[in-house]
């Protein structure tokens, strides 16, 4: 029996060894079967997948920045430009730590703005995985190479960080022409998705404003663009594990933007700022309001703008080289505004430089300018507005030298409303003069009695239905808690009562509000009132003036010229309208415009030294500001308007220094400063100075 029992146990045992090693052999077997099929998945089914992600690793395609085109004066002289700095950009990636990465980055650029926390921000909005991200730019200089060293000795801390040198934008003149000029900055979602099919990336920096925003894409007439936007190039680089280039295979240079030439003159420019900078210093003595104002230059003969400046000024390469930061409380006063072109978008009573409208209507009506009215300090119709002295006996050459307020009150009731508007409207006042170059620019305001209807008819509904809906429900409240039907009808007779006393003020309101008043006139005819025009309107209506008639379109850029120097695109003089006002009318007014600057005149003092064959036609203007807060009887911007020269006008002025009280002791000092400049008079008060010496 125990010999049998043992065989038994052997027996057993052996199974059980056999059944262990056929699981071993299975499980052997099923792990083989895996390695295998994953084997076979990765090299057969997915091998074009992960070679391209191997590849994706160790090749790079480095976009390369086209340069912007120049933006240049009439006489091509350069005044924006582009200049080569370097940009650290980080690529991201599924296995880049970026805390890590950003936290190394920070410490070594070393600058208070690139913190770890704006790294990860700026990266963290790309939506496009792969695509480098621009951190930081860095201009020539000993930082840049200390700063590329440590990022090669940290290189393997740093991986996806590359640094390239890329343009970028410089104004050599920095404030010089700024608001005409605008800027660049980093493009937007909104821009990117809207300007999609111009090929832009995340990465890429396009006009905001100005000129800059204005030339980004010209279309020419065939479909080409040929706006300062050039088209990128891009290099393809061979890259270790350390994000280090090992070799480049394949590069397509970019194409450079193409040039923009203004119609502006640099010298004229340079003039015209600097006297306004030195009128605003003075004016803000005595009127701390005073800080701000616009003025520009126009030829005649063209309607080319050869100077235009606003103030407070605005530096372009505060936008580009990191120094925004720094002013953001300046360009974000809510009072200074530098931002805001008063050139074109600025709108502003223009005071008695109104006055040629009120003339060429006045005479138009068969008013002679020989004929006289008696100025008494005040005009004698109700509501006596008052004129700024007692000028006595005046005609049209003598109101306009001496702005007599009187004189075209009259002038106006004899023209009518109908007529002043009609010539203001053929000399452009009220609408948008769509200056070549500009955008978003301001329409203004001419009051007529069609727009004073529109303005307020609207406002004195709105205003009545609101008292009339209060009056309801006071009343509604009061007849709830009536406790009888007697003195429920009291309150219904009251609410009646009261309801018609208040339709009664309202047709009252509205006859008085929306109808044209006699007042309404005399105010328009000196300039005041609701009159409010931009600077370059009432610079193109003096030029109209000047020049026999013809109102031209205001532009600013003079042609553009490919990378290759050749001129591409050429802008013409356009004639917008030929004004009915005849020869002889136009005649009297600038005869009446050069008695302003002879003697008895508000500006002859300005020019009293000018040489004779340089006459000056002008008009000074102090408007009442019409601003909240602001007191009737001491706050006031200068205004002044002028041609020269006289005999052969060949340009135009307007400008206004706010708060700059009397025009010509404001505004018409810049003029003088630009007429000295563009006739070549410094350069002949120089000359003697040299002879004398």
């Amino acid at each position: 029996m125990a010999v049998e029992f043992f065989k038994l146990e052997k027996l057993l045992r052996k199974r059980e060894q056999d059944l262990r090693i056929t699981v071993y052999f299975f499980l052997v077997a099923f792990v083989f079967f895996i390695l295998v099929s994953r084997l076979f998945y990765l090299q057969i089914i997915h091998n074009q997948q992960f070679k391209q992600l191997s590849e994706s690793n160790r090749l790079r395609l480095i976009q390369i920045p086209a340069r912007r085109g120049d933006i240049l004066d009439s006489k091509g002289r350069v005044i924006a430009t582009s200049v080569p700095v370097f940009s650290i950009s980080i690529t991201p990636s599924e296995d880049l730590d970026l805390e890590k990465v950003a936290e190394k980055l920070a410490d070594i650029i070393d600058e208070s703005e690139i913190t770890p926390e704006k790294i990860i921000e700026t990266v963290k909005k790309q939506p496009r995985r792969y695509e480098p991200v621009e951190i930081a730019r860095l201009k020539w200089g000993e930082k840049v190479w200390e700063i590329m060293a440590r990022i090669e000795e940290n290189r393997k801390e740093l991986p996806g960080v590359s640094i390239e040198e890329q343009p970028l934008r410089y104004y050599p003149h920095g404030e010089l022409l700024g608001n005409i000029l605008g800027y660049v900055g980093k493009i937007s979602e909104d821009e990117l998705e809207k300007y999609s099919m111009y090929k832009y990336s995340m990465q890429d920096w396009i006009g905001k404003t100005g000129i800059e925003r204005f030339a980004e894409l010209i279309r020419y007439k065939d479909g080409r663009i040929i706006g300062l936007k050039g088209q990128d190039g891009v290099r393809q680089i061979e890259v270790d594990a350390n994000n280090r280039k090992i070799q480049e295979l394949v590069s397509i240079s970019p194409t450079p933007g193409y040039d923009v030439v203004l119609t502006i003159d640099l010298d004229l420019q340079q003039a015209l700022e600097k006297a306004m900078d030195e009128v605003i210093a003075d004016v803000k003595k005595a009127n701390p309001k005073a800080m701000a104002g616009g003025a520009v230059v126009l030829d005649v003969r063209t309607g080319k703008i050869l100077a235009a400046a606003s103030r407070p000024a605005v530096n372009p390469n505060d936008f580009v080289d990191g120094s925004f930061s720094e002013k953001r409380d300046y360009y974000n006063d809510p009072k200074k505004r530098p931002l805001y072109n008063r050139v074109f978008q600025a709108t502003y009573p223009p005071g008695s430089t109104f006055k040629m409208v009120t003339a060429m209507a006045a005479l138009e009506k068969g008013v002679n300018p020989q004929d006289s009215v008696i100025c008494r300090g005040a005009y004698w119709r109700p509501p006596h507005i008052k004129c700024w002295d007692v000028h006595g006996r005046v005609n049209l050459y003598s109101a306009l030298a001496k702005s007599c307020n009187t004189y075209f009150q009259e002038a106006g009731r004899r023209a009518g409303i109908d007529k002043i508007v009609e010539i203001a409207k053929e000399f452009g006042l009220g609408e948008k003069t769509n200056t070549l170059g500009i955008l978003n620019e301001s329409s203004g305001i001419l009051p007529s009695p069609q727009w004073k209807k529109k303005q307020y008819q609207s406002i004195i509904e709105n205003k009545y239905k609101a008292e009339l809906d209060a009056l309801k429900e006071e009343y509604d409240s009061m007849l709830e808690k009536a406790d009888s039907a007697e003195e429920q009808e009291e309150i219904k007779q009251e609410y009646e009562s009261r309801r018609k006393i208040l339709e009664s003020q309202y047709e009252i309101d509205l006859n008085f509000y929306t109808k044209w008043q006699p007042f309404d006139t005399y105010n328009t005819s000196i300039g005041q009132g609701s009159n409010n025009y931009t600077i370059i309107q009432l610079a193109n209506y003096v030029a109209t003036i000047a020049n026999g008639g013809k109102r031209y379109r205001p532009y600013l850029i003079e042609k553009v010229v490919s990378p290759e120097g050749r001129v591409v695109l050429e802008y013409k003089p356009e004639l917008i309208n030929k004004v009915k006002v005849s020869d002889e009318i136009l005649a009297h007014v600038r005869r009446g415009m050069k008695a302003v600057t002879e003697p008895g005149g508000t500006a002859y003092f300005l020019f009293s030294d000018f040489p004779a064959n340089i006459g000056v036609g002008a008009k000074s203007g102090t408007a009442q500001t019409g601003r909240s807060g602001d007191r009737k009887d001491k706050d006031f911007h200068g205004v002044f308007v002028a041609f020269a020269p006289y005999d052969n006008p060949q340009i135009a002025f307007a400008c206004i220094i706010e708060y700059g009280e009397s025009g010509g002791s404001s505004a018409g000092r810049v003029a003088k400063a630009v007429f000295e400049e563009y006739f070549g008079l410094n350069d002949k008060e120089k000359e003697e100075r040299e002879d004398m010496s």
